[in-house]
């Protein structure tokens, strides 16, 4: 049994706190035993005080070092031995998580001085402890809040405490990195959604979007622990790699909202359409290289309630076509086949605006194509790309989409008609709304 023992002029708050929930439940399990002990218990003097003036001059008063002694004598005396002894000053060293675990795992048991007032005598401190410990850089009015978060952080490593060493393991400051953000039911709450990894079911991308996080949260918010980390393995150099590139990605304006695309939408549209093929030459693509899509394509996809834009701040930042209608090119797929026969939604026809350029744009038109096609009850997206067009493969493959074969697609003569046909199942929930996206 692990036992802490605390040194307080306030026994029954210190008491009631730490005999609650999880530590609550260890006592009464008989795997911790933590006491409080009143220091005014041990005083000689009649009107039980147990602080007097500083020598040397001053406001204020120092707790004496003979009621903590004869406190603390007690204690020992209960266990034959001498516990290892900690004095919560503000002059202390800075307790960490490394603390907590040499603590729990070096000894079985500790006492906790809570000092007052302008501190505890010296001599005391001289001859009955063994380290000073603070919170941090900042004073408290006593040592009962300090002593009550060391004795939580020590005890609930104490096996037996959590039921699993996973509970803490994978916490801020375990292995020197923040925690990684936690998500709970509903999936949606105020607009915003969970991360749709942790609702794949896949633990190896769970496990690795979990790491990600914790590397950034660390290197934005405590730099001091994230230059000591150790990240020359494979593959934290490969996620310091995609972390680079997405921090340096342009800061995407909110909200982005999607609405249905009018006539008065397509001087905009064509303006994105000439950004995007002029990028597509400098890739090396032979994709919208002959005058595709033109105002007449998207004047029909506009006229059939199939185009959609999504914009940021007032702005048009991208726009897609989205077809619930047989796409007759679909039809022939050569070195491989369709997942099934069902109803399906193909995108086409889809860009982003120079500035939103990698700055997660293309990412929320997949989103925001899979709910319309939900809408209408349709199971799988469909869409194809060229195969030089890496950028729009990535895309495909982050956002879930599985390659099929190959079909041929032509509109005008002068270009390569071979595309690389893409599919997603995407389920059928219940209602829909066209989404103001987070």
């Amino acid at each position: 049994m692990y036992h802490i023992d605390i040194m307080t002029l306030f026994p029954d708050t210190v008491g009631d706190v730490l005999s609650e929930s999880i530590l609550g439940r260890a006592q009464e399990r008989d795997i911790l035993r933590i006491e409080t002990h009143q220091i005014r218990d041990y005083t000689l003097n009649k009107q039980k005080q147990v602080d007097d003036y500083p020598y040397g001059g001053g406001r204020g008063a120092v707790l004496q070092a003979d009621p903590l002694y004869q406190c603390w004598k007690h204690i020992c005396e209960q266990y034959g031995s001498r516990p290892h002894t900690i004095y919560l000053s503000p002059c202390g060293k800075t307790f960490t998580q490394a603390d907590a675990k040499r603590l729990a795992w070096e000894h079985d048991r500790l006492i906790l001085v809570c000092g007052h007032y302008e501190g505890i005598d010296q001599r005391f401190i001289d001859e009955c402890v063994e380290e000073e410990i603070s919170l941090g850089d900042f004073v408290l009015t006593g040592g009962e809040i300090a002593a009550m978060a060391v004795a939580d952080a020590v005890c609930r490593l104490v096996p037996g405490v959590l039921s699993d060493a996973e509970c803490f393991e994978n916490e801020s400051h375990w292995d020197g990195l923040l925690e990684y953000p936690q998500y709970s039911r509903p999936a949606v709450w105020h607009d915003m959604a969970v991360p749709e990894v942790l609702s794949t079911g896949d633990h190896a991308k769970v496990k690795r979007w979990r790491r990600k996080q914790s590397l950034l949260r660390t290197r934005q918010r405590r730099p001091d622990l994230y230059q000591k980390l150790d990240l020359s393995s494979a593959v934290d150099q490969k996620l310091l790699a995609e972390l680079e590139r997405e921090l340096s990605r342009p800061r995407l304006p909110q909200p982005v909202e999607c609405r249905t695309a009018s006539v008065d939408d397509l001087d905009a549209m064509l303006a994105i359409v000439a950004q995007a093929q002029a990028f597509l030459a400098s890739q090396g693509v032979d994709q919208w290289q002959d005058g595709y899509p033109e105002r007449r394509h998207l004047l029909v996809d506009i006229e059939r309630g199939e185009c959609f834009v999504l914009t940021c701040d007032g702005k048009i930042g991208a726009f897609f076509v989205l077809s619930s209608r047989i796409e007759p090119s679909y039809a022939a797929v050569s070195d491989g086949k369709w997942s099934s026969d069902e109803p399906y939604a193909v995108l086409h026809r889809c860009a982003v605006a120079e500035p939103y350029r990698s700055s997660g744009l293309a990412g929320q038109i997949i989103g925001t194509c899979e709910q319309l096609a939900r809408q209408q009850g349709i199971a799988w997206l469909r869409t194809d790309t060229h195969k030089k067009n890496k950028a729009m493969q990535g895309l495909l493959h982050r956002s879930g989409f599985q390659y099929r074969g190959n079909i041929m697609v032509t509109v005008n003569g002068s270009h390569d008609p071979r595309r690389l046909a893409f599919e997603k199942h995407i389920g059928r929930p219940a209602s829909f709304s066209c989404p103001t996206l987070p």
